[in-house]
């Protein structure tokens, strides 16, 4: 006779199985992706723009990682930017012409259905170009960025950031920036 912790493990299995087969009444619900598979795709798609993206080592790698993560018709709502996914390559170029070491270091990363957040630190000295119109004299920057973005068919496809740019422009060298904005980039960061 068989135990009652065999019977017990047969009965569950059975039940799994019956509740696994009504759960899906045709074979394109197997298929449709689960919420959380979606918002770890999206988290996943946020950390490939910086991995395989920004923090690629050639710019034809970057512009693969790019190509790879964002939309074709990519919506660009930063002032400065160039429109379009073919802008934020170029944009991305003209940082690392001024910032040859630029590295993104990735702080947090929030997804949604819909949505993927970046908050990441930028680092790096200024060699090459100028930056901002700043001359270059081995400045080193540190300073944060947050970025958010809408997915559109498993590709970035809006975007919008916040650059700590007072920071930024105190670490350029910019005199006569209001005191307030002097008072708070000298304070150590929290991150």
């Amino acid at each position: 006779m068989p135990s009652f912790s065999f019977l017990l493990r047969t009965a569950v299995l059975s039940i799994s199985l019956l509740v696994g087969a009504t759960a899906c009444n045709d074979d394109t619900e197997n298929v449709k992706p689960k919420a959380a598979d979606t918002i770890a795709a999206n988290a996943a798609l946020g950390r490939a723009f910086f991995e395989e993206g920004l923090n690629a080592d050639t710019p034809a790698a970057r512009a693969a990682g790019f190509t790879r993560a964002v939309s074709p018709d990519y919506q660009q709502y930063n002032a400065i930017a160039p429109p379009g996914r073919d802008g934020l390559i170029g944009f991305v170029e003209e940082f690392y012409k001024a910032i040859p070491n630029l590295n993104a270091v990735i702080r947090d990363v929030f997804a949604t259905e819909d949505r993927v957040v970046v908050r990441w630190t930028i680092t790096g000295n200024v060699t090459g170009a100028p930056f901002l119109g700043v001359a270059p004299s081995g400045q080193r920057l540190e300073f944060d960025v947050i970025d958010i973005w809408t997915i559109r068919n498993g590709q970035l496809y809006e975007h919008w950031d916040q650059f700590d740019w007072p920071r930024c422009l105190i670490q350029l060298g910019i005199q006569g920036l209001p005191a307030p904005f002097i008072e708070a980039a000298a304070r150590p960061v929290r991150r």
